[in-house]
């Protein structure tokens, strides 16, 4: 079964994973048996070490590939993985889920902190504050796809990137590094660097990078001075994370595809500490963007004193049309900025720095941006559920976004009190203004003006009081699998993973009614022209939740006094009131006034179709009464028109002026006797010819006896005469033809 393609191998998983789930009463069941798997109670069993318990930053050690899941086991430096689909078997669990441990030839020496795979899957980057690796994954191959036939075990090649950059400083720490988008064959990576350079690497080369772009003025301070660092970014002068924005297409100039040629643009949103962002546009193609320029920082619209916060932490670049850009803050603060593209005004502080420049950003002149951040609204989240009154509300947590890949509309926070989403709900009517390109302006523009918040879920909270100590998540992974449906996977603070559905974000539109008809203009009811709102999504709308009560997980050493756990009980039986007990209510009381309306319309169109049926029977017999004087009417129009044809043939008749068809057939008629003329005088040329030729033959065999002829030239002589014989018949038939038709 070695030489099974991965499609094979794909759809023999999906026919086994269709068998398999008739164990299971609900499909949705095997989310509760998620956390006993084989692969988390492996994870559980080794102790963590010293030290790791009281971090409060959020990792991310858990992804999901193909149905394939992947946990980074950090106390023992190894990568476990397993097929997601096999938990759909209930009573073989043991059996059929099948543990796969990847071991690392050159296990990292510092602390993985995150892992990303690559667009393709074939390699998983490691990196945490003290360096990057590259780890190779295995080939899938044999029973169910799995690595190296269903190995248990498997060494895995790693590949240390700027591995010698972090060994001669110490004091360096690596903010954040993702896969280069642009790569043709996912070799390239991006690493962002507390000495403010961003360097873009390849993997075949690991030691230098192939593009270094310095992000400050300050650049080699880092390495100079850990104090001068730390003033830095102390003031938010330094970079601290980054993300990809959508790509764009440009006029090439490269050596190796010459002028002319297009090549792709990838620019990177770079996020400071207080707030500002700034743009550097890359390409692994085009020689002019291997030293490009740094536009930024980008304006803010509405301009606000404190920049939206000085404590920026995470950035997170939604691909809608037009970009959104989240960016959060240690405080719990989400902003939601629209990217938008065009000039800005002269007195936004807009500066751009070469990547070489060592000048200051501030000397730099405006304008140089091409684009500019407007401020649709600001979220704050709620990390515990139940507040201290006497606590320091001064303490800071940092958070992590997260995209999700079924979706653009929607992302996921993680933190050290849980994980959030968000869901942008005013994006689908800023995408439709966008994509109108100016038709229907008014009416799209006043869709955009109306108030749509964002929807904020606590969906899981590992921290139900500010008083209880910070339980970051390690892992957050989005499912996306016909058979295992939608899911949010958690690897929580003790090793433990929850499971949630996601709901999906737009619903099925349902099917036209037959009242609506085929045409391109269906017609409009009463009710729908007083509320042109579907009623399907005003009750959808009625029914969204704000607010939501999160999945309680916290750590076995969270201790909750009665007071905190009567508010948390007080919260819930709140948010379960206002948020779906009231809305059910308030949706109960507009569909019977729906219903009332309805039946008082039904009675009103009863008693119009009676009112109609009468109509059409007097409309049919006024009908039958026209149909018979429409057929007199055509019978003497009929006669008329006849006695009409008569009198005009009669007064033609007797005009002394030939009509044009009478003096063509006249002309006609002349040449016709013309050429009877000529061809009865070829006729007697003919007929003389033929005189003298018989009077010829005669004489020449009086004279002379006849030559012998051969059998061959006779045969062709009386085949030669009878030609000519039946051309003067023919000849003679036309003219007394032509003789008859004119007559004597």
């Amino acid at each position: 079964m070695s030489g099974e393609s991965p499609y094979d191998v794909r759809l023999r998983d999906i026919r086994i994973s269709l068998g398999k789930m008739a164990e299971y009463a609900n499909p949705e069941d095997w989310r509760f048996d998620l956390n006993s798997h084989p692969i988390f109670e492996k994870l559980r069993s080794n102790p963590p070490r010293n030290g790791r318990n009281e971090r409060i930053n959020p990792e991310n050690l858990i992804f999901v590939h193909d149905g394939q899941i992947y946990v980074w086991d950090n106390d023992a430096a190894r990568l476990l993985t397993a097929n997601l689909r096999d938990v759909l078997v209930q009573e073989q669990a043991h059996q059929c889920n099948t543990l796969q441990v990847l071991l690392c030839i050159n296990a990292p020496v510092f602390d993985v902190e995150h892992i990303v795979p690559s667009l393709c899957g074939e390699n998983v980057l490691l990196y945490g504050k003290k360096g990057a690796s590259v780890l190779v994954l295995p080939r899938r191959h044999g029973k169910h796809g799995l690595f190296e036939g269903g190995k248990a075990q498997i060494n895995c090649r790693i590949t240390p990137i700027a591995e010698r950059l972090f060994i001669s400083n110490t004091s360096l720490c690596l903010l954040k590094a993702a896969w280069y988008p642009g790569s043709e064959n996912d070799m390239h990576l991006s690493m962002l660097t507390s000495d403010n350079y961003f360097r873009l690497y390849d993997i075949t080369s690991p030691l230098k990078p192939v593009q270094t772009h310095r992000l400050g003025s300050h650049a080699t301070s880092f390495a100079l001075s850990s104090s001068h660092s730390t003033f830095d970014a102390a003031l938010g002068e330094i970079a601290i994370t980054f993300d990809y924005g959508p790509p764009s297409l440009v006029q090439a100039n490269t050596v190796y595809r010459g002028a002319g040629s297009e090549s792709f643009i990838y620019p990177v949103f770079i996020l400071r500490g207080n707030g500002d962002i700034y743009v550097l546009n890359t390409s692994l193609t085009d020689v002019r963007y291997s030293h490009t320029k740094l536009l930024g920082p980008l304006p803010m619209h509405p301009p606000a004193e404190d920049n939206y916060g000085m404590d920026a932490c995470s950035l997170c670049c939604l691909e809608s049309q037009p970009p959104v850009l989240v960016v959060a803050t240690t405080s719990g603060l989400l902003h939601h900025c629209i990217l938008v593209a065009g000039e800005t005004d002269a007195d936004d502080d807009n500066t751009s720095i070469q990547s070489g420049d060592t000048s200051s950003i501030a000397s730099l002149g405006p304008g140089d941006s091409e684009f500019s951040l407007y401020v649709y609204e600001t979220v704050e989240l709620t990390r515990c559920p139940v507040t201290v009154e006497d606590f320091d509300s001064d303490i800071s947590y940092p958070i992590m976004l997260h995209s999700d890949p079924s979706s653009c509309k929607r992302y996921f926070c993680s933190h050290s009190g849980g994980v959030h989403s968000v869901i942008l709900a005013w994006l689908d009517k800023l995408e439709k203004f966008c994509s109108n390109g100016g038709d229907e302006e008014e009416e799209t523009i006043h869709e955009v003006n109306q108030d749509h918040p964002c929807i904020l879920r606590h969906m899981i909270c590992t921290m139900p009081s500010e008083t209880c100590a910070p339980s970051p998540i390690l892992g957050v992974a989005v499912i996306i699998d016909q058979l295992l449906g939608n899911s949010l996977i958690c690897l929580t603070h003790n090793r433990e993973c929850m499971s949630t559905p996601l709901v999906p974000i737009e619903a099925s539109t349902p099917p036209p009614l037959m009242s609506e008809g085929r045409g391109d203009e269906p017609p409009v009811s009463p009710l729908r022209q007083a509320n042109p709102e579907p009623f399907q999504k005003y009750i959808k709308r009625l029914l969204q939740r704000n607010h939501s009560n999160p999945i309680l997980k916290t750590s076995s050493k969270t201790q909750l006094n009665l007071d905190e756990c009567f508010q948390l009980l007080l919260r819930a039986t709140k948010t379960l009131r206002e948020e779906y007990i009231h809305k059910q209510d308030t949706v109960k009381e507009e569909i019977e006034k729906r219903v009332k309306i309805l039946k008082q319309q039904k009675r009103q169109q009863l008693a119009d179709l009676a009112e109609c049926q009468q109509l059409k029977g007097d409309i049919s017999i006024k009908a039958e009464e026209l149909a018979e004087r429409y057929s007199d009417a055509e019978d003497k129009q009929e006669e008329l028109l006849n006695r009409v044809g008569v009198v005009l043939h009669t007064l033609q008749s007797q005009l002394p002026i030939l009509s044009e068809a009478e003096q063509g057939m006249r002309t006609e008629l002349e040449s016709m006797q013309n050429k009877i003329e000529h061809l009865k005088t070829s006729l007697k040329q003919v007929k003389a010819k033929n005189i003298y030729q018989q009077k010829y033959a005669e004489k020449q065999q009086k004279i002379k006896a006849p030559p012998s002829l051969s059998r061959a030239q006779e045969k062709q002589l009386k085949s030669l005469l009878k030609e000519q014989t039946e051309e003067i018949a023919t000849l003679i038939s036309e003219v007394q033809n032509i003789s008859i038709a004119v007559g004597p």
